[in-house]
């Protein structure tokens, strides 16, 4: 064997040893057969070992046969535990290293008889188990040795025998048959004795079931001395290829005869080799008779297995590796003790507030979050504001004043009309039940202003119902009662606003959270401790809608603006002028062409002084109501909006932060990032298998 073969071969082990073969395919030589099959004889013929073919000891585990070439003879005894029993059983301890020159058969009774003990196995009738998936592992050094490794395991059986095996043992057997052959690198030495129907043969057709190809499955008869006289030609027929479907055939070798169990090895080589001598065995391919044959084509087999899939183990250990560090990432740090959790929330808080910061400041490149349009939260209330800003300048009258409103109608033909600005109900988010108790202030049909009676006859009724006895032309209330009248949509139509600004905010936050944190316990339990907070921030804005809408409209009628007087002015001015325009003048013949007018003819355009009162305070209430409209939408989304929701210290976007982290008490820590039981679990499962991986890889490295 090439040294190169020999080093694959024992690093292939040494991945065994590490229990690798439970995260990466590896290569190897199964044994497998019924329990009568003749399995013992064939593992004996192979490895020289004195196995017990009476005690039954050997069938009832897995049994790994590792040979090395070392200067020094030994033999190492251990166990390797499976998957389950690794989880239910305290670990194993190593055998002592035996002399090789004292492995007898009664030495090695003694070993199954305490790896028996050491694996649970007591047997059915005192409740414990009859088989177990823990393998002992024999590895034995020597000069002579080329290397070598197989592993036997339990013998298929079909019934249970009371007192000693049980359904469940039988179902036991086959999974671990199956689990192992079912390994796309292994190499599956299907035992079957040369007396039977191939056909009857269970492991036939597991192996057909793993391997339909038929690539990897090495057929070995045994017991050929028990064929009857005359069926000969179809053992033969079978190791000539004839009517064998497997790529690598039948393999025939001759066990033991009954008298002669107490024979050395020597001799039963000897009666073996006379057996193949003699018709009509005597035909069959020498490269198929005989253990020595065997033993021959199983040294090729498991160097070519091994070459073949060498790179291929190196790949998947590093493939693995790389599989199991991106779960472990995913899952995040652990959250056992309080320090890990509160360090685990900072991270997220600290991640929040720069998506969060990022958002309002309109700095969206360098995430990918912000793909999304609902995370550019800027542009969201930015588009929200100016829609309000419209919606307000075009249906926030109650009546519209003459110079932009509908014709007068007759007195008396006074309607109501729906008003088309959305409601607030369309602005529902109604996967945040939550929302409920806050968002149902406004009704539909709360939104109407008046078409029919025209505003000057308004406001002409209203002065004439508000006269006294007084010398004063107008009721000092009068205007602010007005007002109040023409702007009774505001409230309305800013908590719509706001409403749809906390739904954009509030979805904004959950975004941001599934962003941020990938466990979605933490986000529900995260989310039940903020909304309280977040509510009250919401209620605190909608409260200002209540506090700004009161402000302007039930105050008195205040504004410094100089536009309120230069609007004022202009439109005193452009109402005489109207007037005067509409008397008989005469054209110049100056290059102005100025139109004149007789001073007589002006007398006819004053009117009374009711009527100059009323046209007077239609222009006041004009001129003030586009001062005061700005002003409100201005204070309505830089207050409310703006300070309340967004930019504000107390702002829903401000509460989940590293500062909001550092003030939990301990108990809430654990409440809200305390990882599930399973979670923990898995993160040590894979925890486990990275560092059998990593030993791994240094094994292949090395």
């Amino acid at each position: 064997m090439l040294a190169e073969d020999t080093t694959r071969l024992e690093k292939i082990d040494e991945l065994y040893a590490l229990r690798l073969d439970r995260y990466v395919s590896l290569p190897q030589l199964v044994v497998v057969g019924d329990q009568s099959s003749g399995k013992s004889s064939v593992l004996e013929g192979l490895t020289a070992l004195p196995f017990p073919r009476d005690s039954g000891l050997c069938t009832r585990f897995p049994t790994q046969i590792v040979f090395k070439r070392s200067p020094e003879q030994k033999v190492d005894i251990s166990i390797i535990q499976s998957d389950e029993a690794s989880q239910l059983k305290k670990p194993i301890p190593l055998f002592e290293t035996t002399n090789l020159d004292d492995f007898n058969e009664d030495k090695y009774l003694k070993i199954l008889s305490i790896a028996s003990q050491k694996m649970g196995i007591s047997g059915c009738a005192s409740g414990g188990s009859s088989f177990s998936d823990d393998t002992l592992k024999i590895e034995l050094s020597g000069p002579r040795y080329e290397h070598f490794s197989v592993i036997d395991l339990p013998g298929i059986f079909r019934k249970p025998t009371p007192g000693q095996t049980t359904k469940e043992d039988i179902a036991l057997v086959r999974q671990m048959i199956d689990k192992r052959i079912r390994n796309p690198r292994s190499i599956i030495l299907a035992v079957i004795p040369a007396n039977v129907d191939i056909a009857t043969q269970e492991i036939i057709q597991m192996a057909e079931d793993v391997d339909p190809r038929n690539q990897r499955t090495l057929g070995v008869l045994t017991k050929p001395d028990l064929v009857d006289k005359g069926a000969e030609h179809s053992v033969l027929d079978l190791i000539n290829g004839k009517k064998s479907r497997n790529s690598l055939g039948y393999t025939v070798v001759c066990n033991r005869s009954q008298s002669r169990q107490k024979s050395s090895l020597e001799d039963r080589n000897t009666e073996e080799r006379a057996f193949f001598e003699s018709s009509p065995w005597c035909s069959a391919p020498k490269d198929r008779t005989g253990i020595s044959a065997l033993q021959k084509r199983l040294d090729k087999l498991l160097v070519e297995v091994t070459r073949q899939n060498f790179r291929a183990v190196t790949t998947d250990v590093y493939r693995k590796i790389q599989e199991c560090e991106r779960q472990l990432e995913q899952l995040g740090s652990a959250r056992q003790s309080a320090e890990e959790q509160r360090a685990y929330l900072t991270r997220i808080s600290s991640a929040f507030q720069v998506i969060a910061t990022k958002s309002v400041d309109g700095y969206y490149s360098r995430d990918r979050c912000f793909k999304d349009p609902e995370y550019r939260l800027a542009t969201v209330l930015a588009r929200l504001n100016e829609d309000f800003s419209q919606t307000m300048f075009s249906e926030s009258y109650s009546r519209h004043f003459t110079s932009n409103g509908p014709p007068a109608v007759p007195e008396g033909s006074q309607t109501e009309s729906k008003m088309t600005t959305p409601s607030s109900s369309e602005n529902d988010t109604p996967e945040f039940p939550e929302l409920d108790s806050i968002m149902l202030r406004r009704k539909p049909e709360d939104w109407t202003y008046m078409q029919g009676i025209d505003i000057i006859s308004w406001i002409r009724n209203e002065f004439d119902s508000s006269k006294g006895f007084d010398v004063a032309t107008i009721n000092p209330s009068l205007l602010p009662t007005l007002f109040l009248e023409l702007s009774k949509q505001w409230e309305n139509l800013a908590f719509t606003h706001v409403e749809g600004a906390i739904g954009k905010i509030h979805k904004f936050l959950h975004n941001v959270l599934h962003h941020v944190c990938e466990d979605p316990l933490t986000i529900e339990r995260l989310w039940a401790k903020l909304r309280p907070s977040v509510l009250e921030c919401y209620q605190r804005a909608l409260a200002q809608v209540t506090f700004l809408d009161s402000v302007e409209r039930n105050g008195k009628l205040i504004t410094l603006n100089h536009y309120f007087a230069d609007n004022l002015r202009k439109r005193r001015l452009d109402r005489v002028e109207k007037r005067l325009r509409s008397l008989k003048s005469w054209v110049t013949n100056d290059d102005d062409k100025e139109p004149l007018l007789r001073l007589r003819d002006t007398l006819n355009v004053f009117v009374s002084n009711d009527d100059q009162t009323v046209e007077d305070m239609h222009d006041i209430l004009k001129s003030y109501y586009k001062v005061a409209l700005k002003r409100f939408i201005d204070t309505i989304c830089m207050q409310a909006v703006d300070y309340y929701l967004i930019s504000g210290p107390v702002s829903p976007l401000s509460i989940f932060s590293p500062e909001f982290v550092s003030l939990l008490p301990e108990n809430e820590l654990e409440e809200i990032a305390g990882e599930r039981s399973s979670t923990t679990e898995k993160r040590a499962s894979i925890s486990k298998e990275i560092a059998t991986l990593r030993a791994g890889k240094r094994v292949l490295d090395g």
